[in-house]
Parts: C-alpha cells; sequence; structure tokens
C-alpha cells in the first residue's frame, strides 16, 4: 500500500468517526408505549401488570446518501454500516441530515394489490406487496430479486416458457404459409396455350428462271 492510499485510508476513517460521533438515537415505535398494560389482572393476578421502562439493543438513524431514505440501524452496527462503500469509493450512508426528500418512483411492485396479473398471482399463492415508489424498472427488478426471491423466480420461469410458446406458434404459423404458397401454385390451372395463327393472305410462288 502506498503513502497515498494509507493517506485516503486515514481520511475516510476519520470521516467515519466524525458521523460515528454525529448520529442520533433512533427512537422506534413500540405499542407497548402506548399500551403499558399487557395484564388487567384477574383471579390468579390482581394486580395489573404494566411496563415501565423498554431496553433494547438501541438504533441510530442513517441516511443513504444517494436515495436520502432515512434508515434504523442497529448502534453496534453503525460502524461497519457507515464503512460500507459503493464500487466508485463513495460512502453508501452517513449520520448527517442531507435534508433532502427520499426520491421516489411510481413504478408499483409485481405484487402489489394493483398489479394487472394480482388475480393470476393470488391464485399461485403470492403474497401481496404494498411498495409503489420504485423509481424505474432497473429498480423493480432489483426489489423482485431481494424481497421477493422465490416469487421472482416462478415469474421468469413462467415468462420464459410464454416466450417459447409464441416462438412455437411464429413458427407454426410460417411453416404453414409457405407450404399453404407452394401448394396453391402447383394446384393452379395452367396458362392456355396461344391461338395458332394462319394468314388469309394468298402464298406467293417463286418464280422459276
Amino acid at each position: 500500500m502506498t503513502n497515498e492510499d494509507r493517506q485516503s485510508e486515514q481520511e475516510r476513517e476519520s470521516l467515519v468517526q466524525e458521523m460515528l460521533r454525529d448520529a442520533k438515537t433512533a427512537e422506534m415505535p413500540s405499542d407497548l408505549k402506548t399500551h403499558p398494560i399487557i395484564h388487567s389482572g384477574d383471579g390468579t393476578l390482581e394486580a395489573p401488570m404494566t411496563v415501565k421502562e423498554i431496553s433494547g439493543a438501541g438504533y441510530v438513524w442513517v441516511w443513504d446518501t444517494r436515495t436520502y431514505d432515512q434508515i434504523p440501524v442497529l448502534s453496534y452496527m453503525l460502524p461497519s454500516k457507515l464503512r460500507s462503500r459503493r464500487p466508485d469509493g463513495s460512502f453508501r450512508f452517513t449520520t448527517v441530515n442531507p435534508g433532502k426528500l427520499p426520491k421516489r418512483g411510481t413504478v408499483k411492485c409485481f405484487l402489489h394489490p394493483g398489479s394487472d396479473n394480482r388475480k393470476h398471482y393470488d391464485e399461485l399463492g403470492f403474497r401481496v406487496c404494498n411498495k409503489s415508489n420504485i423509481t424505474n424498472q432497473y429498480q423493480l427488478q432489483q426489489h423482485m430479486k431481494k424481497k421477493h426471491p422465490q416469487e421472482w423466480e416462478a415469474i421468469e420461469q413462467e415468462r420464459a416458457a410464454t416466450e417459447r410458446r409464441e416462438d412455437r406458434e411464429l413458427q407454426q404459423l410460417l411453416i404453414k404459409g409457405v407450404t399453404g404458397k407452394a401448394q396453391s401454385e402447383a394446384t393452379a390451372d395452367p396458362l392456355p396455350e396461344a391461338p395458332l395463327y394462319i394468314s388469309e393472305k394468298p402464298v406467293k410462288k417463286a418464280k422459276v428462271k
């Protein structure tokens, strides 16, 4: 490793440490906070049971540096998350709020309730996904591969089978078209022969010298 590489790594690590210091605790929603009573009391346990304090591993907020999505991350996983980089070397996440709204699209997941093939997918027993803000077709495929791998595999197999069937049907139509044309040419009525032309002028006799 060259001195420049070491310096670059040190700069990146310094930036990670700075982001760790800026990390803000994420308050995750819990039904136990709004409904702390977990037992109202009965003949066995007269006094009601309530939750006074909730403890856990703890979460902190990070933001995707490109999509600006806000994501809760477990505290002990934060260092590795912040060191995660893209192929171009840029950091994937930051603890600094970019102050921008996440990029949203309008493409629906294949498994969305409003999907054109939803009835067919119900017959196949596919789950329902309400995601409807995917940015483009490429991201749609990535979403399917990551979130619904089994359904995506089945959809791809069905698509490939449909393409093969359509190719066979097209080939059969082409073969029928060529065969039908050949048969039509073979059975066509022959062209009428031209009538023999006979001149009405008298034949001139050759002069004898």
